[in-house]
């Protein structure tokens, strides 16, 4: 028996990680597939259904308290780590913390694995979604097994935030080389992410692979500039930086719509600039909606462009949806954005720290060209999707590799 063990942060008990259904939907190559939510809350009864083929299995619950930082701080990995910051002269007071708060989550994570009742299987593959705490604490579970003498691999997605460390709390992501050692195969989800990861470490670039995520396919959207209607899709938090689109907005000497899906600590902040709009400009806010919703909602709604102002990216799955309806996007070209939008081709790329005049200047572009221009941008959108982000494609790739 080949069993699969995914190791997610919430998926699927409570919000977040939608797209997880898309990728299980496909997922194949396994005699069983079990789905362990990791995040600090995690478990209890799931919020959305799991894919035909895969169980959800909740970690069961450890005590984790003071006492595991001393545990985990005598953990041999963890002072090389200490030793390894030491030398390169990187130690700090709040590093030192980060590095102890990761592992004790690790800890935890991993002393929940060990209860697992995993049934017996010839093989295992501990898949993690995310290159962080829960890879470490597959890293320690995977040893735990091989000790026991099962045949384990380990494999590791990898996305933003778990790539690129100047984004992170002191400019640093723990065990980092521990990670890269223990884990068998690192799939970064955009190209940029895994030149990242290369360049930091040469001595794995071997291990470190490309495989794009994807969404499913609802067929095209309706494309349409009449009315100017402006759509953005994300958590409202300050990396999406959507109080920037409010504040261009208010500029606007021309009429549209602007209408955000999702909700967030920041949306307080970006309705009160939106109530100051001219009264040409208009906003509507509909909160945190089911992914299915949102699917719906782009399947019967006109929408003009797609708007993503991050500070930083992988490769947002929201664009993916976007391209895969056809429509055109404007972004700021951070991360692997650049991946999914060409420049003048499906969209328009912003520099990072773009002006409200350059911002609405590009919407002026899109709402002034010729309707067979309009159209080459819509027809290009969803062709890009087609070619690098179709989630058949992409997850029947995936699982056939990962499941040989």
């Amino acid at each position: 028996m080949k069993i699969l063990l995914l190791l997610t942060t919430a998926f699927p008990c409570g919000k977040g990680e939608e797209f997880l259904s898309a990728e299980l939907e496909r997922a194949r190559g396994f005699d069983r597939i079990l789905v362990c939510p990791c995040g600090a809350g995690a478990g209890g009864a799931p919020t959305r259904a799991v894919p035909r083929g895969a169980e959800y299995v909740p970690l069961p619950a450890v005590k984790s308290g003071r006492a595991a930082y001393l545990r985990v701080g005598a953990r041999p990995c963890v002072l090389g780590e200490a030793f390894r910051l030491l030398r390169a002269r990187r130690l700090t007071a709040g590093r030192l913390h980060e590095l102890l708060f990761f592992m004790k989550n690790a800890d935890r994570i991993f002393r929940g694995l060990r209860r697992l009742p995993l049934p017996a299987a010839d093989e295992v593959v501990i898949y993690s979604y995310w290159f962080y705490d829960a890879a470490a604490a597959g890293a320690l579970f995977a040893r735990f097994l091989r000790r026991k003498g099962a045949a384990v691999r380990q494999i590791s997605r990898a996305h933003g935030f778990d790539i690129h460390p100047e984004r992170a709390k002191y400019g640093y992501l723990p065990m980092r080389p521990f990670l890269l050692r223990r884990v068998g195969r690192v799939y970064a989800c955009s190209q940029d992410g895994a030149r990242t990861l290369r360049a930091e470490f040469p001595q794995d670039a071997a291990k470190i692979k490309t495989a794009y995520l994807g969404t499913r396919d609802c067929g095209p959207g309706r494309c349409a500039r009449e009315p100017f209607h402006v759509v953005s899709c994300s958590y409202m938090v300050p990396v999406k930086r959507l109080h920037l689109i409010a504040q261009a907005l208010r500029q606007a000497d021309f009429p549209v719509l602007w209408t955000h899906l999702g909700s967030g600590p920041e949306e307080g902040r970006v309705r009160a600039l939106a109530e100051r709009f001219p009264p040409h400009v208009r906003a509507e806010f509909l909160g945190q909606r089911r992914n299915e919703e949102i699917l719906g909602y782009y399947k019967k709604t006109s929408v003009s462009v797609f708007l993503n102002v991050s500070a930083s990216e992988g490769i947002s799955v929201s664009m993916m949806e976007a391209c895969s309806f056809g429509f055109p996007i404007l972004a700021t070209g951070v991360g692997g954005t650049g991946e999914i939008v060409s420049d003048g081709a499906n969209g328009f790329l912003l520099p990072a720290d773009f002006t409200p005049r350059m911002f609405l200047d590009a919407l002026r572009r899109i709402r002034a060209m010729k309707e067979e221009e309009y159209r080459s941008l819509c027809a290009r959108s969803r062709g890009i999707w087609e070619e690098k982000f179709d989630a058949a494609k992409n997850y029947d790739r995936f699982y056939g590799e990962i499941g040989r």
